[in-house]
């Protein structure tokens, strides 16, 4: 029988006038990088107004991403993506957000472990097993790849 998975409660942010990040939890301050460390180590939290207790959620993680594009970190999103969300804030944009993106880079992140697992085990089984091995994986790859874009195919038909 599979564990039981416990809801995991989420870290709690107060966001104060004064642009000041205070984590519950840990009765402390935090910074807009400390808070793009959770998500990277995907701990659930949120924000919320201190006066109002409003969601702020979603306002502070696109603050953590200016932050991040003006310290240059990650490579920065293109000028053109940003004029187009910019462009695109009605209900279109909420839809494709909402039903589509999260599911395509999900694929994507399975993909790219997929890929990087596979190239691994084909460079060490190149070193023990000669040219075959790196056949045999490399294979693997296109396989999963394609595997990929049949369901990115199947998930564009008009349901």
């Amino acid at each position: 029988m599979p564990p039981i998975l416990e809801a995991i409660e989420p870290v709690i942010v107060r966001k104060y006038g004064n642009r000041r990040l205070y984590r519950t939890d840990e009765s402390r301050y935090v910074t807009l990088e400390e808070l793009a460390e959770l998500v990277r180590d995907d701990v659930p939290f949120e924000v919320h107004d201190a006066k109002s207790g409003d969601d702020l959620t979603g306002v502070v993680l696109a603050q953590v991403i200016l932050e991040q594009e003006k310290a240059g970190e990650g490579g920065s999103l293109p000028v053109a993506l940003l004029r187009q969300l910019i462009r695109m804030r009605d209900e279109r944009l909420t839809d494709f957000i909402v039903n589509h993106l999260q599911r395509l880079t999900d694929i994507y992140m399975e993909a790219a472990e997929a890929t990087s697992d596979t190239l691994d085990m084909a460079v060490h089984g190149a070193v023990h097993s000669g040219e075959t091995a790196v056949i045999v994986q490399l294979a693997s790859v296109r396989d999963q790849l394609s595997h990929i874009l049949d369901q990115l195919e199947l998930d564009e038909e008009p349901g």
